[in-house]
């Protein structure tokens, strides 16, 4: 990368530490999620359902999926602010590329994501989450949350770049958010009995992600949960990666 993407890339990071409203929003978002659920539903998980991990184990992935949806407000403030200040209009006359315009806060935007997730797994492993597979888990978990917070950050930047309103891109945070309630959030499978609520949550690309986590910290899921939760969400993150860098060339400045 030559120096103009380093600078891009530094001031994107340094920007976001000032500003961190964002990712500060979405880490207590998803405290605030796991402490009332596993504080007002905790009781049932000494059921055989959650494992001998109990219920905190079980709803710790809804953190995870918050914090990103929270968090990746956070390069769409950097993108208004840039296209408000007149700023990508000073840098289009500089050698600069337009796609690292893009991808410096979305960058930013992502680590910050990386570094609450790495936050939250510290906390939970205080309160007595365990990882099945150690520091594999930890890593597993980390990567979900790469491919995940990628995923929102790159629909809502690319939205962002091509009305030029912030509003737009929230569209994507108004999609996910209900498919939160359409998968196995709070209860297990074996739990559900509503049989439409369990054929839609198989084609909720949410389930597999919280069931892929599950995998990795109390094993109370299947592996191949997790297996499609990575094809999916690669998939995901490449198209809205390359959908934000196409909209580069759509910028409303």
């Amino acid at each position: 990368m030559n120096a103009n993407g380093i600078i891009l890339i530094h001031r994107g990071v340094t920007k976001l530490v000032k500003q961190p409203t964002a990712p500060l929003t979405g880490f207590a978002m998803s405290m605030f999620f796991l402490i009332v659920y596993n504080a007002g539903i905790g009781g049932i998980g000494s059921m055989d359902a959650f494992g001998s991990g109990g219920y905190l184990a079980f709803v710790f992935p809804i953190a995870i999926i918050s914090l990103a949806i929270g968090s990746s407000a956070g390069a769409i403030q950097t993108l208004q602010s840039d296209m408000q200040s007149g700023y990508f209009k000073r840098l289009y006359l500089s050698p600069a590329p337009r796609w690292l315009l893009v991808v410096s806060p979305m960058f930013a935007d992502t680590l910050s994501s990386l570094f609450f997730t790495l936050l939250l797994i510290g906390i939970a492993a205080l309160f007595g989450v365990g990882f099945q597979f150690g520091w594999l888990s930890v890593l597993g978990v980390m990567l979900l949350s790469l491919l995940w917070s990628l995923t929102l950050c790159g629909f809502s930047a690319g939205i962002m770049l091509r009305t030029g309103k912030h509003q737009r891109a929230a569209i994507v945070t108004n999609i996910v958010f209900p498919l939160l309630f359409l998968s196995t959030t709070f209860l297990p499978r074996e739990l559900i009995t509503a049989q439409w609520l369990l054929a839609v949550s198989w084609a909720n690309p949410v389930t597999y992600l919280l069931e892929g986590s599950r995998y990795l910290l109390a094993g109370t899921s299947d592996a191949h949960f997790f297996y499609v939760a990575i094809l999916i969400f690669v998939t995901t993150s490449l198209v809205s990666l390359a959908y934000a860098l196409l909209g580069a060339s759509k910028i409303k400045a």
